[in-house]
C-alpha cells in the first residue's frame, strides 16, 4: 500500500528533468527564429471605389532594423504605411503587427495651434533629459535659440503657417522620436530640409547608430543615398512591390552607442528649457470681444442692406403697424358688437365686418412675416458676402493670427444665428411689442386710471432690461468666443486624425474636446440662467399691472360697463405673457446681434492692397506685355515679417538679368524672397525697393503684379474640383494643351487610368493624390501659364531623382526664354543655373556661378 502511495511521487521526480529539457529546447528554438515587427501577405487595399493590390507576396519587416521603401511618385509608398496603420480597408490578405506602439511622421507634417513643446509632447509626460536629446537630434536647438527666451513655448499658428516647411517636418519627426515606441513609420521626413541638416538628422535619428537603434524603422524616402544603410529594401511601382532586398547586418544593441551622451554634453548650441516665460509677442492672439451695446450702424446695415435699402426698412415698419391696427380693429369691433342689444347682434353686418377683419389679419400676417424674413435674409446675405470678401482680400497675417476655428465659428454658427435665430427673435419682438402697445391702448380706453401704474412701471422695466443687458450681452459674446476653440480643435483633429490614432492619443484629444465643450457650456448655462432671472422679474411687473386693473375694475364698477371691464381684464391677463415675452425677445435679439457684430467685424478687415501699398505712391498701369524682359532688381531691400521682428533679409542689392536662371540656397531667408516679390507682408515691415523691368512693384496693383508671376510652391495647393480646373481654372486652354502639359510632367498615365480623364475629381487639398502628384499638378499649372517670371520653391522635394531630373528638363525647355528663380535644398537641383544666390543670416554670402559656389 505504501509503494502505491509513493509511486506517483517517484514518477513526477523522474519526469521533471525531461520536462525542463523540453522547455529549454523550446526556448532555444524560439530564440533562433527571426523576430518580425510586421507581417504582410498578399494584401489588397480598398482606396475609394478602386481596389489596389499592394503586396502580391509575403513580407516580413524585420524587428530592430531599418526598412527602406522607395519608388516613383504615386507608387503607393504612403499607402503602404497607411495600411500598416490600419487607415485603409483591407480587401484580402493578412497584415499582422507584433509591436505594442507606433510612431508616425507623415509626409505632410501635422501641426496644430499650440506651443512647439505641446506639438512635440502630444500629451506625453515631460522627460526633460529625453526632450533635450530629441530637440538636438532633430536639429531644432538652433531654431529654438532664434525664437529668443520664449524658445519651445513659442505659439504656432494653425497648420504651422508661421513656420518653414523644414521646421514643421523636424517638429513632426521630434514628436515621433519623443514617443519612444516600438515601430517608427517615417514618410519622407528629410525632403523639406537641406542636405547637411538631412545628413545630421539621419545619423542622429534614423541611422544604425542613431537614437532609434534597436527600433524598427520603416523609412520612405526619395533620397536613395540614405537607403544604403537599410537592412531591408522595398521597391514599389504603381501600387505593387517589385523587389524585396534583405541584407543581414549585426543588430546594434542600445548600450553600444554613446549618442545620447554626446548630445547631452554638446554645449555648442545649448539652449535653456524654460518653464515660466510666455510668448507675449506671439502672432497668435487671444480672441477678444467688443464691450458695450451693439453699435447702431450694425443695426442699420442689417435692415437697410441691398437691394431695397431704406425703402425696404420703411415698408417693413408699415407692414408691422398695419398688421397691429387690423388686429386691434378686430378686437375693438368684437367689443362693440357685444355691447349691442340682442336684435342688433343678430345683424349680419357685424359678422361680415368681423370676418373681413380676421381675413385681413391672416393675409397681412402672412405677407408681413414673409417680407420681414426677406429683409432679414437680404441683410444676412449682405453680411455674409462682406465677411467672405473681407477674408479673401485681407493679408496673410490675418490667417497667421487667427486659427481656422475662429473663422469657421463665424462662418457657421454666427451665420446660422443671423439666418435663423435673429429673424425669429426680431419678428417676435416687433409683433409682441406692438401687441403690448395695442393692449395698453385698449386698457387705457377702457379704464384710463390704469395708465397711472405705467408711470413707475415703464422706467422700472427699462432699468431692469438695461441692467440685464450689461451682463447677458457680454455672456453671449463669451459663449461665442469659447465656441471657437472647439471648432479649432475639431478642425485640427480631422487634419491629424491619422497621427492621433497612430500615437494612440484619442482619449487625450477627447478630453481636450470635453474641456472646451464644458467651457462653452458653462458660459451658455450662465447666459440661460440670467435669461430666466430676467423673465421672472418681468412676470412680476406684468402681474402688478393685472392686479391694479382688477382692483380698479371693482372700485369703479358703477362707472365702467361690464363688457369694457371684462375686455380690459382679459387684455391684462394676455398682457402678462405678451409683455414678458416681448421684452425678453428684444433682449435676445440684441444678444443675437453679437453674431452680426462678429460677422461685420470680418467684413471690415483691411484689404491686403492697403496694407502692402505705400500711400505716398500712386499706382501705375504698365504696358500690357509687362514684364516683357523679366529683369529683377533689389535695391537696399530689407524684409521683415512683422515690424517688431528682426529682418530676415538685410539690405539686399541684386540684379537678375533677363532670361537668367537663378538658384537660391541657404538655411533661412529663401522663401522670404518669394514673399517679397509677391508683396505678401505689410509695407511697414519692409524698406527699399524691388524693380521688375524698371518698374517699382510697390506701385503696381496686387492683382496686376501677381497675375503676371507664376509660382510652384513648396506646399502644393489644390482645390476641390476636377483635375482640369486645377491646372486651368479660367478655361483659357484646350483639352489637348492640358493633356500635353500633363504628359510633360509624367501625369498622363494618371488621366488615362481614370475613366473621367481630365475631369477626375480632386478632393479638398488633393488628399486623394500623393504628395508628388500634387506637386506635379502645380508644375503643370505653371507650365500652362508660362509667365515671363517663374518662382520655384523646392518643387521637386517630394519626387524621386529621375522625376526631379525630368521636371528640371521640362522647365528648362518650356521656360528657356523666361527668368527663373529656384529655391532648393539640394545643390544638384540648381547646379545647372546661370548663377546661384547663397543666403546666410539674411544676407547674400555669394552670388556666383555654380562652380564657384561648389568650390566655396
Amino acid at each position: 500500500m505504501s509503494i502505491l502511495l509513493v509511486f506517483p511521487l517517484v514518477m513526477a521526480h523522474i519526469a521533471q528533468p525531461l520536462l525542463i529539457r523540453q522547455i529549454v529546447l523550446y526556448i532555444k528554438a524560439q530564440s533562433e527564429l527571426p523576430v518580425y515587427a510586421a507581417y504582410l501577405f498578399a494584401i489588397a487595399l480598398c482606396i475609394s471605389a478602386m481596389v489596389q493590390a499592394i503586396v502580391p507576396q509575403q513580407i516580413f519587416f524585420q524587428n530592430r532594423r531599418i526598412v527602406g521603401v522607395k519608388g516613383s511618385i504615386g507608387a503607393g509608398k504612403s499607402t503602404l504605411l497607411a495600411a500598416i496603420l490600419g487607415e485603409i480597408n483591407l480587401v484580402s490578405g493578412k497584415l499582422r503587427l507584433h509591436v505594442n506602439s507606433i510612431s508616425y511622421a507623415p509626409q505632410s507634417a501635422w501641426i496644430f495651434a499650440d506651443t512647439i513643446r505641446a506639438n512635440i509632447l502630444l500629451g506625453k509626460a515631460m522627460d526633460e533629459e529625453r526632450y533635450k536629446i530629441v530637440i538636438k537630434a532633430c536639429c531644432l536647438d538652433v531654431d529654438l535659440q532664434n525664437f529668443g527666451e520664449v524658445g519651445d513655448l513659442s505659439m504656432i499658428s494653425d497648420k504651422g503657417v508661421n513656420l518653414s516647411g523644414g521646421q514643421k517636418a523636424r517638429i513632426s519627426l521630434a514628436r515621433a522620436l519623443y514617443a519612444d515606441t516600438d515601430l517608427y513609420l517615417l514618410d519622407d521626413p528629410l525632403a523639406a530640409v537641406d542636405p547637411k541638416v538631412a545628413k545630421n538628422i539621419f545619423d542622429r535619428c534614423i541611422g544604425p547608430h542613431s537614437l532609434l537603434r534597436g527600433k524598427t524603422r520603416i523609412l520612405v524616402t526619395h533620397q536613395t543615398h540614405f537607403l544604403v544603410e537599410a537592412d531591408q529594401m522595398i521597391l514599389m511601382t504603381y501600387g505593387h512591390i517589385e523587389e524585396l532586398l534583405i541584407e543581414q547586418r549585426p543588430t546594434i544593441e542600445p548600450s553600444t552607442d554613446v549618442l545620447e551622451t554626446e548630445l547631452s554634453d554638446d554645449k555648442e548650441t545649448d539652449w535653456v528649457l524654460n518653464t515660466t516665460v510666455t510668448d507675449m509677442n506671439s502672432i497668435v492672439k487671444n480672441e477678444t470681444s467688443v464691450d458695450g451695446a451693439i453699435k447702431w450702424n450694425v443695426w442699420l446695415k442689417l435692415f437697410t442692406s441691398p437691394p431695397l435699402r431704406w425703402f425696404g426698412f420703411l415698408l417693413m415698419i408699415i407692414f408691422m403697424f398695419v398688421n397691429e391696427a387690423s388686429y386691434d380693429f378686430a378686437n375693438t369691433w368684437l367689443a362693440l358688437w357685444s355691447d349691442k342689444d340682442e336684435r342688433e347682434q343678430r345683424s349680419s353686418f357685424y359678422a361680415y365686418v368681423y370676418l373681413g377683419a380676421i381675413c385681413s389679419i391672416l393675409i397681412i400676417s402672412i405677407i408681413r412675416v414673409a417680407y420681414i424674413y426677406y429683409v432679414m435674409l437680404c441683410g444676412s446675405t449682405y453680411f455674409h458676402n462682406q465677411m467672405l470678401k473681407g477674408i479673401l482680400y485681407t493679408s496673410l497675417r490675418f490667417f497667421e493670427s487667427n486659427p481656422s476655428g475662429r473663422i469657421l465659428n463665424r462662418a457657421s454658427k454666427d451665420q446660422q444665428v443671423l439666418d435663423q435665430s435673429l429673424p425669429l427673435a426680431l419678428i417676435d419682438t416687433m409683433q409682441y411689442l406692438l401687441l403690448t402697445l395695442g393692449s395698453i391702448t385698449i386698457i387705457g380706453r377702457s379704464n384710463p386710471w390704469v395708465l397711472l401704474i405705467l408711470i413707475p412701471l415703464v422706467p422700472s422695466v427699462v432699468w431692469l432690461r438695461r441692467f440685464y443687458m450689461h451682463s447677458s450681452r457680454q455672456l453671449k459674446r463669451l459663449e461665442s468666443i469659447t465656441r471657437s476653440p472647439i471648432y479649432t480643435l475639431f478642425s485640427s483633429s480631422l487634419d491629424g486624425l491619422t497621427s492621433i490614432r497612430a500615437f494612440d492619443v484619442q482619449e487625450d484629444f477627447l478630453n481636450m474636446f470635453i474641456e472646451r465643450t464644458d467651457a462653452n457650456s458653462r458660459a451658455y448655462f450662465i447666459l440661460s440662467s440670467t435669461a430666466h432671472w430676467f423673465g421672472i422679474r418681468l412676470d412680476l411687473m406684468a402681474s402688478l399691472l393685472t392686479l391694479v386693473t382688477a382692483v380698479l375694475a371693482v372700485a369703479l364698477r358703477h362707472q365702467i360697463d361690464p363688457s369694457t371691464a371684462a375686455l380690459s381684464i382679459t387684455y391684462c391677463i394676455t398682457l402678462t405673457g405678451l409683455f414678458q415675452w416681448a421684452i425678453r425677445q428684444s433682449a435676445e435679439a440684441e444678444n443675437f446681434m453679437t453674431s452680426a457684430e462678429r460677422i461685420h467685424e470680418y467684413g471690415q478687415l483691411v484689404p491686403e492692397s492697403q496694407q502692402t501699398s505705400n500711400e505716398s505712391n500712386i499706382l501705375i498701369q504698365p504696358a500690357e506685355d509687362w514684364p516683357s524682359r523679366g529683369i529683377i532688381e533689389f535695391k537696399d531691400y530689407t524684409f521683415r515679417y512683422r515690424p517688431e521682428l528682426d529682418p530676415v533679409l538685410k539690405n539686399l542689392n541684386l540684379r537678375i538679368e533677363s532670361k537668367e536662371k537663378i538658384g537660391i540656397i541657404g538655411r533661412t531667408g529663401k522663401s522670404s524672397l518669394l514673399h517679397a516679390l509677391f508683396r505678401l507682408v505689410d509695407q511697414s515691415a519692409i524698406s527699399g525697393t524691388i524693380l521688375i523691368d524698371d518698374i517699382d512693384i510697390g506701385r503696381l496693383s496686387l492683382d496686376h503684379l501677381r497675375s503676371h508671376l507664376s509660382v510652384i510652391p513648396q506646399v502644393p495647393v489644390l482645390f476641390s474640383g476636377t483635375l482640369r480646373y486645377n491646372i486651368d481654372p479660367f478655361h483659357q486652354f484646350s483639352d489637348e494643351e492640358c493633356l500635353r502639359v500633363l504628359e510633360a510632367v509624367q501625369l498622363k498615365q494618371l488621366v488615362r487610368n481614370h475613366p473621367d480623364g481630365l475631369h477626375l475629381l480632386v478632393a479638398e487639398s488633393g488628399t486623394n493624390l500623393s504628395a508628388g502628384e500634387r506637386q506635379l499638378i502645380c508644375v503643370a499649372r505653371a507650365i500652362l501659364k508660362r509667365s515671363h517670371i517663374l518662382l520655384i520653391d523646392e518643387a521637386t522635394a517630394n519626387v524621386d531623382h529621375a522625376t526631379d531630373m525630368l521636371i528640371q528638363e521640362v522647365i528648362a525647355d518650356k521656360f528657356r526664354d523666361r527668368t527663373i528663380l529656384t529655391i532648393a535644398h539640394r545643390f544638384n537641383t540648381v547646379e545647372n543655373s546661370d548663377r546661384i544666390i547663397m543666403l546666410q543670416q539674411g544676407e547674400v554670402a555669394y552670388f556666383e556661378v555654380p562652380i564657384n559656389i561648389s568650390l566655396n
